[in-house]
């Protein structure tokens, strides 16, 4: 983990005090159900995700993720997508309707939020826009997405623990 405060050396924490680190990440395999519409009603997305998945698939998913393809400040509410995700390994046998995202290996930068999901939006919108322009870094394609390391119906809201990872160049 790297250091408090700005340095524009990528290090640091955003605005909001959250832990943020560069590092490298192996690729990853996202086996996802499209989502339009509100993101803070992706719930309803991952439960169908869990209803598609069968018996034999739980061994090849590792967690749970999500992709928000749309920038809610510039795209109508209506015409948002993302995707409700699990992380799944190459022997997952992807089906319809699952849809294959895939991040390359690289570097990222990783902000952990401790808390509930619901703050993701904003923390989210604040590490990739103002974290980003004071750390010297460049976001790479494809969009950020979230992983989340533990399960909110075990799990108290204040304990839940996210990763949001960001491409970077």
């Amino acid at each position: 983990m790297l250091g408090r405060g700005g340095s524009g050396t990528g290090e640091g924490a955003d605005p909001m005090g959250h832990e943020i680190s560069v590092r490298e990440l192996g690729a990853v395999r996202l086996a996802g159900v499209l989502h339009r519409g509100d993101y803070r009603k992706l719930g309803s997305s991952f439960e169908r995700l869990r209803d598609l998945l069968g018996p034999g698939d739980w061994a090849q998913v590792r967690r749970a993720a999500a992709v928000g393809h749309d920038n809610p400040r510039r795209t109508p509410e209506a015409d948002l997508r993302a995707h409700a995700c699990v992380l799944v390994t190459e022997a997952f046998a992807l089906r319809p309707p699952f849809e294959e995202i895939r991040y390359p290996a690289g570097r990222y930068a990783v902000m952990l939020l401790r808390g509930p999901c619901d703050q993701l939006p904003e923390t989210g919108r604040r590490f990739i826009e103002d974290w980003l322009a004071v750390s010297g870094e460049t976001a790479a394609a494809p969009a950020p997405y979230e992983v989340y390391l533990n399960d909110p119906r075990d799990t108290p809201p204040a304990e839940l623990l996210t990763e949001v990872r960001l491409p970077l160049v």
